[in-house]
Order: C-alpha cells, then structure tokens, then sequence
C-alpha cells in the first residue's frame, strides 16, 4: 500500500469514528468473476467470428445492509485497448466514476439508478436467490423441477431461474443484440467446488464469458474508503439525464457540403457528405447491451437496435429536407457501428461495407429474430454492397477507401471527401488532444494509422473520427511517427 492509500484509509477511520451510521460493523462482500471473454462472439473482436478470448475481470462490492453497490470491470474493450473502470452506484439517483489514478472522479445526480444498482448485485449468484426470497411477488410460475419464472422491475423481459440443491444453477432471459437481434441470454452456473464455482456465459451457444468466481469479506475500514472521494477531491458534477448515454443530436459544419453530426449516442459522431446524388453517411451506430448485468440492458433504453439510426435518419431528414440518403459507409463490422444499418436501408439508401465483411453483415442484419423496425414492417432486406478497393460516389465527390488490416480490426473502411480534404474513419485514430504524439494507451493503432494516413493521404488532409472533438491534419500525424511512443513500438 502506498502513501496515499495509508493517508486514504487513516481518514477513513477517522470518518468511521465521527459519522452517524459507520460502525466496526460496516464491512462489504466482494464477488469477482475472473476469466476469459470472446470480444469475437461480442462482435467486437478482430474478425465477426467466436473464438477471441481475452483475460477479463469483472468485480462486484456491495455494502452490507446498504442499497450501494460498486462495479470493477477489467479486459479489452477492443482488441488493441485495455479497459479499466470502476462506478459507483449510490441508489436512488447517484453514479460516480471513480478515477483513483487520475482525479477527479465524476458524479451523475438526479436520475433514478435503483433499478441499474439491482441488475449489478444479483450477478452474484447467492445475492439473487437471498433477492428472490426476498421479494415474492417477481415470481409469476414455479415448476417441479425447479425452474422459476421472474418478472424483474423495470425489466421488459422475464427470466427464468433454475434452483438446483439450493443454489442457482442457470440464469436464462433474453435481449436484444445488434447484429444477432432477439437472442437467448445464459448465465449458466457448475457448483462442483463450492467455494469456487464456475460460470459459462452464452449469447446463444456461444460461449462469450467462462470465469471462476471468488468471495471476500471487506473490513470496516476497507469498505468506507471504496466510497471516499479520489485524490479527496470534489467530484466534476454532470446532470443524471447523461448517464449512461444519452441522444442530444448536433450538425457541425466542416465545410459547405461536409458536416459532422455528434450525439446520435453520448460519444458518436459520423460524417455526412453532401453530393449530386445525395448525402453519404460514415457508419449506421447502434445501441450497447451490458451483459455484465442481470439482466442485460441497453445502455439507451427504448430504441431497441434499429432505434438509434432510425432516429439518426429522421435528423438527417429534418436537417437536409428534399435530400435523399444515397449511402451509408460501414467502416467496420463492430456491432455499435454497422448494427443500425437497417434503418438506412428502410430510408432508401445503399450499404457499403469492406468486401471481407460484407457477406457477414448481410447475413447477420438479415436474421429472423431481428425485433420490430422500419424495415421489416416493409418487408424488406438488407444487401451489403462490397468495397474492393476504392469506391467513388457522387459526381466524383466522396471516395470510400479500404485500409488494410490493423490492430484494432482486419479490414475497414474510411470515407474521403476528396474536394474538401476529410476523411472519416472509426476507432484507428481517436485523438484526446492535439498533441504531436499519440496516446499511449492505444498507440500500436495510433501509429498505424498514421503511417497509412501519411502514406495514402495528402499532407493537407484533415481526418476526423467517430469518437472525439479533435481534427487531426496529416501533418501532425507524421509527427507522431517521429515521437518516442511510435519510434519505441
């Protein structure tokens, strides 16, 4: 333990001794699932296939006798990105980001996180039956062989409990996953060593998360300085509507014919060209089901995986009237990106996709089980238009460039407004500032990309990204191949 997590839990004592409700008591059980989880059956992976398993942690502290809860998430995001995060749900209406290593944290307030809190604590699996025993009336049908049906609060869908020698042994419901539509859910639970049982996690057969769970009792002490304040600084306040996204749509003007739409979802933005023959639009975005949760959840409830690019599309119809939308760009096959792609084949437009995916993303947003949309109340299909190469659109005006595979994905797709010097592209260059050098938490992508941009590019060119404010000249991009962070790689 170092200096300032001695200072951390001396105050934390010293709080114990002086705050009405802090005893020796107050002590916290800590539920870990420690394992792998496949970013490929995620749809997040390098390639749209199962079988990319990465080293993932997730960890759950929930205070005796308190609705609090704190969840600790560690893994790849991505493939070229590790995760780290942790938040603080503090029911009825507070979250906190917690930022340790670099405060201050940040706290959302005044937005009702009760239910959000619930779906974090019953991943344990002796939490959720101590729940279910608790609150009988979610219980709609009881069968012989143990199995349960719960209708959960602020759950749309039931789920269905399997009790086996008095513990739980699977956990069923069901979801709705862009790129997979309505699929089954398993939380499915193998108590041979009791103190160490393991789970399997399924989205349909496959397996995306094994993992042995452990517990562990916090002490008093321990437990009051997991809701201390970082750095004993005052926490960056931001209104509750914005967790943990929301839709707050703006049209940025780069140029005359080329504009950056931003908040389709907290952290989107996509371009949008103008041409003769209508606008092309860089990626149709989706929704973010956390699967971590129980039961899974979209991060932006109610527009379902169509929802947000249907609302996207309805923007662009009010912004641009008499404009039709003559394509949308897929940039890559990540579901947050491409899973939207049916509400711009409903509006009429063309999809395009880099030729190694296409047959993929032609299938996958063509399945049966996709929920109600535009689209299937036409009665229509989805066909992925391929990219070889290059493609021109327009009268000459937009170029949409395949680049060779990378660390973040095996092929992409980016979008050049040749006459105005843009280009667009998804997750290889996300910029925090405008540094000559990369970040260095994702600099094998960062320098990547920038060797490309140099290379295929002109020195005046202009990439923007799905991701961040920054605009990044080309010429700062051979910067970064000149910095210490690119050189050392």
């Amino acid at each position: 333990m170092n200096y300032r997590d001695n200072v951390i839990v001396f105050l934390a004592s010293i709080a114990c001794s002086v705050l009405a409700g802090c005893s020796e008591s107050r002590t916290a059980t800590e539920f870990c699932l420690h394992g792998e989880f496949d970013l490929g059956a995620r749809y997040q992976g390098m390639h749209p296939v199962a079988g990319e398993m990465y080293p993932t942690s997730f960890c759950y502290v929930v205070e005796d006798g308190e609705d609090n809860v704190l969840f600790r998430g560690r893994g790849k995001s991505n493939p070229d990105m590790d995760g780290d995060w942790t938040v603080a749900f503090l029911p009825p209406d507070q979250v906190r980001i917690i930022n340790r290593a670099s405060p201050p944290d940040i706290e959302f307030s005044g937005k009702s996180v009760v239910h959000e809190a619930l779906r974090y604590r019953r991943t344990d699996p002796v939490r959720l039956l101590t729940e279910l025993a608790a609150n009988p009336e979610w219980v709609t049908n009881r069968s012989d062989d143990g199995r349960v049906t719960v209708q959960y609060p602020g759950s749309p869908d039931d789920a269905e409990v399997l009790i086996v020698d008095d513990k739980l042994a699977e956990f069923r419901t069901t979801t709705d996953i862009p790129l997979r539509g309505r699929v089954a859910v398993t939380w499915r639970w193998d108590w041979s060593e009791e103190r160490a049982p393991k789970l399997r996690l399924f989205v349909e057969d496959d397996l995306v998360f094994s993992a042995t769970a452990t517990w562990k009792t916090l002490e008093a002490t321990k437990t009051a300085t997991i809701w201390a304040l970082s750095g004993d600084q005052d926490a960056v306040q931001v209104p509750g509507d914005r967790w943990p996204a929301r839709i707050n749509l703006e049209k940025q003007e780069i140029t005359d014919n080329v504009h950056l739409v931003t908040g389709v979802r907290t952290g989107f933005a996509h371009i949008v060209v103008e041409t003769t023959e209508g606008l092309v639009v860089g990626d149709a975005p989706a929704g973010w089901v956390e699967l971590q949760q129980l039961p899974p959840a979209d991060l932006v409830p109610g527009y379902s995986i169509s929802g947000l690019s249907e609302n996207f599309v309805d923007f662009l119809n009010a912004q641009f009237p008499g404009t039709p939308i003559q394509a949308v760009a897929i940039t890559h096959a990540h579901d947050d990106h491409a899973g939207g792609a049916r509400a711009f084949v409903a509006a009429g437009a063309k999809v395009y996709a880099p030729e190694g995916v296409a047959a993929f993303l032609t299938d996958a947003l063509n399945r049966e089980e996709m929920p109600d949309d535009r689209l299937g109340a036409r009665g229509g299909s989805v066909n992925i238009l391929p990219v070889k190469d290059r493609l021109t659109l327009g009268d000459d005006e937009v170029e949409l460039v395949v680049l060779p595979g990378g660390p973040h994905v095996d092929t992409s797709l980016g979008v050049w407004a040749k006459s105005a010097g843009v280009f667009f592209q998804s997750d290889l260059h996300v910029p925090r500032s405008d540094d000559d050098s990369p970040r260095t938490d994702r600099a094998a992508t960062e320098c990547w990309f920038a060797d490309w941009a140099v290379e295929s590019l002109r020195n005046d060119a202009i990439v923007i990204n799905s991701h961040s404010p920054p605009r990044t000249p080309v010429s700062r991009l051979a910067k970064y191949l000149e910095s210490e962070t690119c050189r050392n790689l």
